[in-house]
């Protein structure tokens, strides 16, 4: 087989659909084209483009889902993260809550005090709201003359600002 035929049917292994693909209905350099297109974009070839790739898959670990993966991931050893994916939330939660009592049953297995370690899930606009009642808390209790809360100037001059 020359080298030229064992391109054909790699290329042909590698095409998916349609099931009757032939190279020859396709004029030259259309294939080569392609397939460099193909490699650009899958990060191969351009380090630009990989990291791209890279910052939105980490985007995409941190938000709740990759959080909980990650968790389930560092605990339950048997699963995978393609199991996981084909959970339903429900289902990856109580993977999560299983992973939490394995790390307490290590713990006290290994003889070490109890750190409580959960997965917490922070919301945004809860934390926006407790912010807001604080901040009302302290102003309604500051004594006449004192700071409110969030003054730009005691932030400064307390090191925080």
């Amino acid at each position: 087989m020359s080298s030229a035929d064992a391109e054909d049917e790699i290329i042909k292994a590698s095409i998916v659909y349609p099931e009757d693909f032939d190279l020859n209905k396709y004029p030259p350099g259309a294939i080569s084209s392609l397939a460099e297109q193909i490699i650009e974009f899958s990060g191969f070839a351009s380090a630009k483009t990989a990291k791209r790739i890279l910052e939105e898959k980490r985007v995409i670990a941190s938000h709740v889902r990759g959080l909980m993966k990650a968790f389930v991931l560092a605990t339950i050893h048997t699963d995978t993260p393609e199991y996981l994916d084909g959970l339903t939330y429900s289902q990856l939660a109580e993977r999560v809550a299983l992973a939490e009592k394995i790390i307490e049953v290590q713990q006290a297995i290994s003889a070490i005090e109890s750190t409580n370690v959960t997965l917490s899930l922070i919301d945004p606009e809860e934390e926006k709201q407790k912010q807001s009642q604080s901040a009302a808390r302290h102003n309604a209790s500051k004594l006449d003359g004192a700071a409110t809360y969030n003054d730009p100037i005691a932030q400064k001059l307390w090191g925080r600002g």
